[in-house]
């Protein structure tokens, strides 16, 4: 080809342009994609048998006895179903990132073969479109407001199984530190059984008593030694649940010492403003919030439906290019030509009514989800409020005939060591005391529980190391 010729060529405006594009493409198609990261059940079965309570940094051994507070530290370190739920936030909150993004626009290359007609010979036609989307007023900035809601919703959720967490570590220490206290006095109470069965038997070949009084000290030995494994039953279960609610396998509380030295000392358990805590309960539970957040998320999606209203734009520019054919003479024929289009949709057969109802529709049920919520929420904190002062009250009763009847065993106690009462009549008064002693347990237990139910319904620790610690990050 002649220089001449070669520099008559017409110039193709748009070929660069599509190439940088389809370079683009390239380039975006090429970005490094996360690594995969395929899980093993034996790895992850591995890995939490291999668990221990002293890894943990931060915190004493746990051989020297944890206080409540650092055993809710291990759990919020540990506990696999609050790394669950945090998990879950962290992935609801990755869709603020794709919410603040702008929509990438589609591009479209095409190719058409001209016919010719007449003296004009038939050629190919070469083009691109590129399909830009055009947001309508104020969609972008409702959707990055969902994905904040969503996040906001997500967090509720965490801060609700942090307080289940921790409801369930409570009721667990409770048990384990009952079921320690009681099967002791239980040790107690068989022991005096035991002693007043032989004392009786001797009592029996003396022909002081008839045989059915030794059957019924058989009787209640029998009794109280099934107490007793009934109580090491559930103890076993209440570590077993202890170490669920940290997140570690059973063995790793085999060398730790549970304890709450002081779990039984109800009169020290006081709600000092329970007006205020009520108040803050029933508009700032995690409960409340996610229900609030569920109706801003109604209301959102309703405004969305109405802004349906305004046309969608769709604007559509394109260029295209060609000849009739790749002979030399046809070089200086290039044509090419630019388009643009808009496309919107019609309102003809509807304004989106139906989809603005439904909307319409589910924000209403959502605020009356809200009112609902905080109608049960209520209610706990009515029911906690009247059990919590009976339950106390029960204690206080039963720790008085405990003392009446530790002060009854010890006067018998010296008046065997007199000799003015038998061996009989002072094991029989300790059995009594015992039973005092294993009622009073009881009653402190079922006060624990109260008192726990009242931390439930405000959701705050209301006494020990846990009311002292700073409010979990959700």
């Amino acid at each position: 080809m002649r220089g001449s010729e070669r520099g008559s060529r017409t110039q193709v405006p748009g070929a660069p342009g599509a190439v940088l594009l389809c370079a683009a493409v390239l380039v975006a198609a090429c970005v490094s994609a996360p690594p995969p990261a395929p899980l093993e059940p034996r790895d992850t079965l591995a890995e939490f048998s291999a668990r221990r309570l002293d890894a943990l940094g931060g915190l004493p051994p746990a051989s020297s006895g944890w206080n409540r507070a650092q055993w809710l530290a291990a759990a919020l370190a540990l506990n696999p179903h609050l790394q669950e739920e945090r998990a879950g936030v962290a992935a609801v909150a990755a869709a603020e990132r794709t919410a603040a993004q702008h929509p990438n626009p589609n591009m479209e290359l095409f190719g058409e073969y001209l016919t010719a007609t007449g003296a004009s010979p038939a050629a190919w036609l070469y083009g691109l479109s590129m399909d830009f989307l055009l947001p309508r007023p104020g969609e972008r900035a409702r959707a990055r407001t969902q994905a904040s809601l969503q996040t906001a919703l997500a967090n509720s959720g965490l801060g609700e199984a942090i307080w289940e967490v921790r409801s369930a570590l409570r009721l667990a220490l409770l048990d384990a530190v009952a079921t320690q206290d009681q099967a002791a006095t239980l040790g107690v109470l068989v022991g005096a059984r035991e002693a007043l069965l032989e004392s009786d038997r001797a009592r029996l070949r003396a022909g002081d008593i008839g045989r059915s009084q030794l059957l019924a000290d058989e009787l209640e030995l029998g009794r109280a030694r099934q107490r007793a494994q009934q109580i090491r039953a559930r103890g076993g279960a209440a570590r077993a649940r202890l170490a669920a609610a940290i997140g570690v396998p059973l063995s790793a509380l085999d060398e730790t010492t549970v304890r709450w030295p002081d779990w039984t000392a109800i009169e020290q358990l006081t709600a000092t403003t329970p007006a205020l805590w009520r108040e803050q309960a029933l508009i700032g539970r995690p409960q409340m919030i996610a229900a609030l957040r569920a109706y801003d998320l109604a209301e959102l999606n309703l405004q969305h439906e109405v802004g349906k209203r305004w046309p969608q734009l769709r604007v559509t520019p394109a260029y295209a290019w060609g000849g009739s054919g790749v002979r030399q003479d046809a070089l200086d024929t290039i044509s090419n030509e630019a388009g643009l289009g808009l496309s919107f949709e019609l309102p003809i057969f509807n304004q989106h009514q139906g989809e603005i109802g439904e909307a319409l529709g589910r924000r209403t049920a959502a605020g009356e989800h809200l009112k609902s919520v905080q109608a049960q929420i209520f209610e706990q904190i009515d029911r906690a409020e009247l059990a919590w002062p009976a339950a106390r009250a029960a204690w206080a009763e039963s720790e008085r005939l405990t003392q009446l009847a530790a002060t009854a065993a010890q006067a018998e106690q010296r008046a065997f060591a007199r000799g003015s009462s038998d061996r009989a009549a002072m094991l029989a008064a300790q059995i009594t005391a015992s039973e005092a002693r294993l009622a009073t347990l009881d009653a402190a237990y079922e006060a624990q529980l109260a008192f726990g139910a009242l931390e439930d319904a405000y959701h705050r620790p209301l006494e020990g190391a846990e009311s002292l610690m700073q409010a979990p990050q959700a």
